[in-house]
């Protein structure tokens, strides 16, 4: 499989976000968590050239300098989301530590007023003009860490790390607004139905939704799938991505009390608010991780799972994977290996005008994102096709 390798940014180590543009463009979020002091940049990969450009160093562009001491603004995690005018809709993360440091935890620098993290910034990013428009800081000490966009309502709708809080944030107004708290630990996703209505999961398994109508948020009677091989009601939410007809979503369960991080995957239909479990990754064994969920342009859904490799450190690593949605049968393609490195994990992955999917890794330094053409795609570049999803 090939990959696109970013070596300019030698100490950036995972991609969190990746998303299309309204140009047909992929944008990557590149950061920085395992060393102190580092920045996230987006960085643009044109398909039709084939060539990488780094526009932006995030922390620099923000006034929120990865020196300063403070955690830094390392990441922007599962929260680039592209808007028809062509700009991306961005917030910040936080995890890397400060400068200097080698581990950070919010908790240990909650009261430090020079070490704290700032808290989290919602921005606007146009890559045709290079302007930012910075919204400002909105949540002390946090980051962002999924986000999504009802692009008629002019609405954004986000969760925070640590405290687990959903938030709106009115894009004309530039108001934000915390609606409190939905557990102890965040689901990884956050996503928005036709009538623009923001969708998520708490720690139960149970689906929220914020009503744009009514303004608040809603417990549906509607939860996740449930490992059966573990008592705990604990799970939430990994990756989704829309299903082709835009009546639901298809996604992946996050297990937050055991190993098996993100192993089931499950559709969620607006219509009726019902679940239907889609059963593990992929045949009876049970995987580290699943996610990067991306349709291609021949229906297939396309995923990525973990398979067991007891023979390294780290003993998973990533394979690429399709559903039939209909029959749900599941096929193994082949491995993330670009014969330089093979991925042990897969965060999210997006699609070009020309059918090509692309999947961001965030397990190697210098980081990459991998690709993989679908048969029959990859040829033909479709300028305006539709936007691939509105959320990171």
């Amino acid at each position: 499989m090939r990959s696109i390798v970013f070596p300019e940014l030698p100490i950036q180590d995972t991609c969190w976000s990746i998303t299309t543009g309204r140009d047909g463009n992929i944008y990557i979020g590149v950061c920085c968590e395992l060393t102190g002091g580092g920045s996230v940049f987006i960085v643009q990969y044109d398909p039709v050239k084939d060539s990488v450009e780094y526009l932006l160093d995030v922390t620099e562009a923000l006034g929120e300098p990865a020196s300063s001491g403070r955690a830094p603004h390392s990441k922007i995690h599962y929260c680039m989301v592209p808007h028809s005018s062509g700009k991306l809709y961005c917030a910040t993360h936080c995890s890397g530590p400060p400068a200097g440091d080698d581990l950070w935890r919010p908790w240990h620098t909650w009261d430090d007023p020079d070490r704290m993290h700032s808290g989290f910034h919602i921005f606007s990013f146009d890559p045709a003009t290079e302007e930012l428009d910075d919204f400002g800081s909105m949540s002390p000490n946090e980051g962002s860490r999924a986000m999504a966009m009802a692009e008629k309502r002019g609405l954004l709708y986000g969760i925070t790390w640590p405290r687990d809080h959903f938030y709106v944030f009115d894009i004309e107004e530039r108001s934000y607004r915390d609606l409190g708290r939905l557990g102890d630990i965040n689901a990884q996703s956050v996503w928005v139905d036709a009538d623009g209505h923001g969708y998520t999961v708490n720690d139960l398994g149970q689906i929220i939704k914020y009503d744009a109508d009514e303004e608040r948020l809603i417990t549906l009677d509607a939860r996740v799938p449930k490992d059966p091989d573990f008592p705990s009601e604990s799970r939430s939410v990994y990756d989704t991505t829309p299903a082709p007809d835009n009546s639901g979503i298809y996604g992946t369960v996050w297990n937050t009390e055991h190993n098996r991080f993100a192993e089931r995957l499950f559709k969620y239909d607006f219509a009726d608010s019902r679940v239907h479990d889609l059963g593990v990754a992929f045949g009876e064994s049970k995987q580290d991780h699943a996610g990067g969920l991306v349709f291609g342009d021949d229906g297939y859904l396309y995923y990525a799972a973990s398979k067991e490799d007891t023979n390294r450190r780290n003993p998973f690593r990533m394979y690429l994977f399709r559903m039939d949605t209909g029959s749900l049968e599941k096929e193994e393609i082949g491995p993330f290996d670009d014969g330089e490195y093979h991925s042990a994990y897969i965060a999210k992955a997006t699609r070009d005008f020309a059918g090509n999917l692309y999947f961001a890794d965030c397990s190697s330094r210098p980081a990459r994102i991998y690709v993989f053409t679908p048969e029959g795609a990859g040829s033909v570049f479709e300028p305006g096709r539709p936007l691939i999803r509105s959320w990171g």
